[in-house]
């Protein structure tokens, strides 16, 4: 152990310590120490030291806004590319992207399953119901590759899958639609995840024009936030934004 005694041994100047070394030694960023100490604290209430627990030290670091496209940076991005629609109205990460079935997915409802990969790779599965805008273009879209692959091999077996697409190939096909906007410059290139942010933030500004305040529970679920304080992060975010409007 770090502190070259036993645990039920440590104090907060022992955990300080700890996180200069993995700082200064290990080069880890705060966001990864604030990470440890959250963890240490967990560990020290299962080991019943209570005390310990609370008087444990949290690293402080400033959190950076998450990147995200105005509505109709986002439109221009996603107009007419199913894939990329999809993503934005379901707020997917890529990964989550590739897990979507056509099982799943009832095309009269719109209703979905949506497979949320969380952190140390959990895995939650929740029903979401996509917007009539979004379940048009997805109904089109698969109406075409239906006929595709029909006239193609009227044998063929339809693939499960509802975008059979490597990461890549979807990173790739977002840069494609992103770039002619300005949205790849060096310094600031945003990525495929950006559009996952936007949702979350359009959401979240949508209610406050609306209502004057945020669900943020039934956007963390939305979302597939772990913790609803990262969800506070979307709502401050889009309090900012029409403060700065007005």
């Amino acid at each position: 152990m770090f502190i070259g005694k036993p645990y039920q041994e440590a104090e907060p100047l022992d955990v300080t310590d700890w996180y200069r070394s993995l700082e200064e030694n290990d080069g880890l960023a705060p966001r990864s120490i604030w990470r440890f100490g959250h963890a240490l604290r967990s560990f020290f209430a299962a080991m019943g030291m209570r005390e310990m627990m609370h008087q444990t030290p949290i690293v402080q670091y400033e959190t950076p806004d998450p990147k995200w496209l105005t509505r109709s940076q986002t439109m221009g991005v996603i107009s007419g590319a199913p894939m990329l629609t999809i993503g934005y109205a379901l707020a997917l990460r890529v990964g989550e992207l590739r897990f979507l079935s056509r099982e799943s997915f009832d095309p009269e409802s719109g209703k979905i399953q949506v497979t949320r990969l969380k952190h140390k790779g959990q895995r939650n599965t929740y029903i979401l119901e996509l917007d009539p805008w979004a379940l048009g273009e997805l109904n089109e879209y698969l109406e075409r590759v239906d006929n595709a692959i029909k006239e193609l091999s009227p044998d063929s077996i339809l693939r499960d899958q509802m975008f059979p697409a490597s990461v890549s190939t979807i990173q790739d096909r977002f840069n494609a639609r992103a770039e002619p906007l300005g949205l790849r410059e060096p310094g600031d290139e945003h990525t495929f995840h950006c559009l996952r942010h936007s949702k979350i933030t359009h959401l979240a500004v949508a209610e406050l024009q609306e209502k004057g305040v945020v669900d943020e529970l039934s956007l963390s679920k939305f979302a597939g936030h772990l913790r609803v304080e990262t969800t506070r992060l979307y709502v401050h975010l889009a309090a900012r934004h029409l403060a700065f409007k007005s």
